[in-house]
């Protein structure tokens, strides 16, 4: 299956369909039924359950590709992609139970231990309430982090932080709560899934103890996954430097001015800049992206190279809403009003650098690191 070309050919209906899947807040079921036809939900199953296997530079030019045209569906295509790859660090029993219907698994879910787990007989008891769990109505699995509590105290490791797990289970065994009336994303669906008392077999429990071959895999997925969202911003920010060059190309012209807006050499100055930063965000990400494949797949990364991975992805991300805020700037006062892509974009990159992993907390990291001072990289 060629997903670039599928994805390349789908764009036109994606871009079509933005205004409803924005309204709707979630995207639309044949819009799924289209991505997962084209390949999307498959790309990072394993080639063993039928699914792409694709390496992530791929997966993530894909994820790119289908954000020029809508961020909410670049996003919600590269949440499911590190899904795949979370539910590829779990026991073989699980796996194999989550992909006995095929590849084409909707998963979500969240990193975040926003939950408990109480270990009962063949398992565990999981309650909590997890936010930002992207593509939530359409999910049919998910990953959630729970910590680990016993008569009523988090269990802590032996250097003083609790003990997780990131528990597999049916999606019809959590609740969707309705939350997600946001700024911008707003077709990405990631609504809080709220859980009360599921029963979660051992076997669907993914246990992250530091040095285990499973706990690498975890923390180079989630690591890689920042690469997701500096993807997804470098998308929008194609797009919104395209909706700038429309209008400059078409004819616009400033308000009181008799000059046109292509003629002009103060846009001509910002436009260069802005084109150029976009250049860079995007050279950077895929020189990220390439490196970190390449550690992943020989088993040689370390928490320097997490910490340089997720640094790398808040910079390209940071750089990608520079250039959409130039665009933005450039469009002029028809950019105001909701029926204008490049706010739709202004309002996606702005909300896309508000997750963590587009933070500043991982230059530090690589800052301390470099000195060789201790700090507590954590094993994500």
């Amino acid at each position: 299956m060629d997903v670039k070309r599928a994805v390349s050919e789908l764009l036109p209906e994606v871009a079509k369909r933005a205004d409803e899947v924005e309204a709707g807040r979630r995207l639309t079921d044949d819009l799924v039924s289209d991505l997962r036809a084209a390949g999307c939900l498959r790309m990072l199953v394993p080639v063993e359950y039928g699914g792409l296997g694709l390496p992530m530079p791929e997966a993530l030019r894909v994820i790119e590709e289908l954000s020029t045209a809508d961020g909410s569906v670049g996003w919600a295509v590269g949440q499911v992609g590190l899904s795949q790859l979370i539910i590829g660090c779990g026991q073989k029993e699980a796996v194999d139970a989550i992909y006995a219907g095929g590849p084409d698994v909707y998963a979500a879910g969240a990193v975040a231990p926003k939950g408990r787990a109480t270990a009962v007989d063949g398992g565990w008891k999981i309650t909590g309430q997890w936010p930002f769990v992207t593509g939530s109505p359409h999910a049919s699995w998910l990953y959630l982090n729970c910590v680990l509590v016993s008569d009523r105290a988090v269990q802590l490791s032996d250097a003083g932080t609790p003990l997780t797990r990131i528990m597999l289970i049916p999606a019809d065994k959590a609740q969707l709560v309705d939350t997600w009336h946001t700024m911008g994303l707003r077709g990405t669906g990631s609504n809080d899934m709220a859980v009360s008392g599921a029963f979660c077999p051992a076997s669907h429990a993914v246990e992250l103890v530091e040095g285990q071959p499973e706990t690498i895999r975890a923390v180079n997925s989630i690591a890689q996954s920042s690469l997701i969202i500096a993807s997804v911003a470098v998308g929008v920010a194609t797009s919104a430097l395209d909706d700038a060059i429309s209008l400059a190309t078409g004819g616009k012209r400033p308000s009181l001015s008799a000059t046109r807006l292509a003629a002009s050499a103060t846009f001509q100055d910002r436009l260069g800049e802005a084109h150029t930063l976009l250049r860079a965000a995007r050279a950077l990400l895929r020189d990220e992206a390439a490196q970190a494949w390449q550690r992943s797949v020989a088993g040689q990364t370390s928490a320097q190279d997490r910490a340089g991975t997720r640094a790398a992805a808040a910079q390209v991300t940071t750089l990608a809403a520079s250039v959409v805020d130039a665009a933005y700037g450039l469009a002029g006062g028809s950019a105001v009003y909701d029926t204008s892509p490049v706010q739709r974009r202004m309002r996606d990159v702005h909300t896309a650098t508000q997750h963590f992993v587009a933070g500043r907390n991982s230059y530090a990291t690589v800052g301390a690191l470099l000195v060789g001072e201790p700090i507590d990289t954590g094993m994500f």
